[in-house]
């Protein structure tokens, strides 16, 4: 959650293999928060968004179970930890072995797996919070959403949450970005059914924007985040699941 580098490639764990292309086309520094000013405001943007979106629940940090699905290198993970969520509570899984490996050498105490997340290893109801960062956005194939999202809420305790964090605008000409609406997020979870929107927390703006924003006028980010809502590409929303 707190990584550019895991968020604004615009995919995590199921839609990985957008990655190479995608740092062949912009450069490797593309979400170096050391060497590139633009990647600060929509990092920071980011943050905001979960921690106020994790704030507003109703959750034991020191009990709370936690699984991040498609978890890349661990990046949402290294986030909760810094919020004080217990590692030994933590899960996350990814289709990649390489991924999970630099995962477990950033946080060995934390249970991550290589698997795929239309078969969570997990018995229903096992976490309180259930998450994706920038997945779902890569996978325009709705089917295959359907079905992960339907293993995000088995594997979710009723009364307890999921919660996405994603990008709500596709990419014009490119048919493997597929946005992740409100209208989307409501046929993927069935909203109204089995679950329930409970909060939606706007983060980063839309990339030319924020990096432009965040390079060369970095005192005004927040104020177009707050006064033009068009503008926000990516949000956090958390539903609760009630069946």
């Amino acid at each position: 959650m707190s990584d550019a580098s895991e968020q604004e490639r615009e995919g995590n764990g199921q839609g990985g293999a957008a990655y190479s292309p995608y740092y062949k086309e912009h450069g490797d520094d593309r979400n170096d928060l050391l060497t590139n000013p633009g990647v600060l405001f929509q990092t920071l943007a980011f943050d905001r968004a979960n921690i106020r979106a994790i704030g507003k629940l109703n959750l034991d940090r020191s009990t709370a179970k936690v699984l991040d699905v498609g978890c890349g290198t661990g990046s949402s993970i290294l986030s909760l930890l810094r919020l004080g969520f217990d590692p030994a509570n933590l899960s996350g899984i990814d289709l990649e072995q390489d991924r999970i490996d630099r995962a477990l050498r950033q946080a060995p105490n934390v249970d991550f797996r290589c698997g795929d997340a239309r078969q969570l290893e997990f018995a229903d109801g096992t976490f309180d919070l259930v998450l994706e960062s920038t997945m779902f956005v890569l996978m325009p194939d709705e089917s295959l959403a359907k079905e992960i999202a339907a293993e995000m809420i088995r594997v979710t305790r009723k009364g307890r949450y999921i919660m996405l964090v994603d990008w709500r605008y596709g990419k014009p000409g490119k048919a493997h970005y597929r946005g992740v609406s409100p209208a989307r997020i409501r046929n993927l979870f069935d909203v109204g059914r089995r679950t329930r929107v409970a909060g939606v927390e706007r983060g980063a703006l839309i990339p030319p924007v924020g990096r432009f924003l965040s390079r060369s006028l970095p005192s005004l980010y927040f104020a177009v985040q707050a006064l033009v809502p068009p503008l926000v590409g990516q949000t956090t929303t958390v539903l609760e699941k009630i069946s």
